[in-house]
């Protein structure tokens, strides 16, 4: 009797989304959440951190910098191990390694310290993000995985979000160290459910063709669309073809060096706008006269907009030119950077809510677009190495800033200076994705797995 092939790809394409593929993303996103919550409450803490350790800007924006290296790592790191070890237990390792650094950083006494813990929760951040997008991608259905993996990016700005408002009440009533306590235990508290409820990646498993992870991949199918199992003869394969050699490598060949080289340049400046904003926001507002209740709530308003625009920025790519809509939105980026930079030297706190909302809303969102378009541009078999080394070199971006911004407040630079400054970078990004737009259009590498067709942009 003849034997039906089945692709990973065509069991989610097929059936509704399950109660099953629901849970995968609820995970997922608690990670991207917690991820966000300890990459940013260092911003919204660092005016008090400032103070205890009675040091300048231009220092502690050094020892970031040094700790926006550690996701370099761990992202290059993790994301090739998950390659090869599997995803599942690699964001296991990174929720475990984040939350255990995060939770020493109470116990610092100098900035080299500061700098070394950063760093070190720094490596299992890097891995978090690349492996839950990785895996969020896997158990979507195409007509719907920008949007889903805009979604659990959104998790990042929500962590955020959160951060900002729970500063505003904890940093008054328990002080700075509070919010790392928070953030340290709970990262260690999900890794453990990371490790008993998250499923392996079916593509990895089928991949594999060993025994015991055809078994595995065989009860998760039977978990998504149990008609399958039951039925005779069915052979599951994988999605993408395994091409010999180092996934790294893959990513300069078959027609992808240029388009990849534009693609990190656009995370970069990307990122770098993003932690120009994340890191001293709560700074340059405080320079205002903002008080700790003021700078930490509109803080949370920047990441709510990020919110926003997390959720609707998948959607609105899925339906209309990706590339275009990126563009748009860096222009708007630039502009709101501009805006925001006038507002807060205005001295009015509902002026500040607003532009705080409207940054969040074209900054974030624009940087999430980058990443999706990235984890939707390669194959399955080097999708975690593809992610992983994109979001590891748009990390030079997040290291960047920190020292940028403080050299700038060390030269007493005016926050509208500052923000008018930076904003170029938004526009430097918009005329980037304009080449990369063309250069998709001539190589054409955008293929079964990707958000749209080349046809599909003219």
């Amino acid at each position: 009797m003849t034997s039906r092939t089945i692709t990973i790809r065509e069991i989610f394409d097929d059936i509704p989304i399950t109660p099953y593929q629901y849970r995968v993303g609820i995970l997922c996103i608690l990670v991207t959440f917690l991820d966000g919550f300890d990459l940013t409450v260092i911003g919204v803490a660092l005016p008090k951190i400032a103070e205890y350790l009675n040091t300048s800007p231009s220092s502690l924006g050094f020892a970031l910098a040094v700790g926006q290296f550690g996701p370099l790592v761990g992202a290059i790191c993790l994301g090739m191990l998950a390659d090869r070890f599997g995803r599942k237990w690699m964001l296991f390792f990174s929720a475990l390694i984040f939350g255990t650094f995060t939770l020493l950083t109470p116990f610092i006494t100098t900035v080299e310290q500061l700098g070394m813990y950063r760093f070190l929760a720094g490596i299992g951040l890097g891995g978090a993000i690349p492996n839950a997008l990785a895996i969020a991608s896997e158990y979507a259905p195409k007509r719907a995985r920008s949007f889903i993996v805009s979604t659990m990016y959104a998790g990042m700005p929500a962590g955020a979000m959160s951060g900002g408002l729970l500063a505003a009440y904890c940093i008054p009533e328990f002080g700075w160290r509070s919010l790392f306590f928070i953030g340290g235990l709970a990262p260690i508290i999900l890794s453990v459910f990371v490790a008993l409820a998250l499923p392996e990646s079916l593509e990895f498993l089928v991949s594999r063709n060993r025994k015991n992870d055809r078994k595995r991949a065989l009860k998760i199918i039977a978990c998504i669309a149990p008609s399958l199992t039951t039925t005779e003869n069915v052979q599951f394969v994988t999605t993408e073809k395994i091409v010999a050699g180092a996934p790294v490598k893959r990513l300069f060949t078959e027609g992808r060096a240029f388009t990849t080289l534009l693609l990190w340049i656009v995370c970069s400046a990307a990122l770098y706008l993003l932690w120009i904003l994340n890191t001293w926001a709560p700074t340059l507002l405080r320079n205002s006269g903002a008080t700790v209740q003021q700078y930490s709530f509109a803080y949370s308003l920047l990441c709510f907009g990020a919110v926003i625009s997390s959720l609707f920025i998948g959607r609105t790519m899925d339906r209309h030119n990706p590339f275009r809509i990126l563009q748009i939105g860096f222009v708007l980026a630039a502009l709101s950077l501009v805006a925001f930079g006038v507002g807060a030297s205005s001295g009015s706190f509902m002026v500040i809510a607003i532009l705080s909302v409207v940054c969040g809303i074209c900054i974030n969102g624009s940087q999430t677009g980058t990443l999706a378009v990235a984890t939707l541009s390669y194959p399955a078999d080097i999708r975690a190495t593809a992610i992983g080394w994109t979001y590891a070199v748009a990390k030079i971006g997040a290291m960047l800033a920190p020292l940028v911004g403080g050299v700038m407040l060390s030269r007493n630079w005016s926050v509208s200076q500052i923000c008018s400054a930076n904003a170029l970078v938004g526009l430097f990004t918009a005329g980037v994705l304009v080449i990369l737009q063309k250069r998709v259009f001539k190589v054409n590498w955008i293929k079964k797995n990707s958000l749209v067709t080349a046809t599909e942009f003219e």
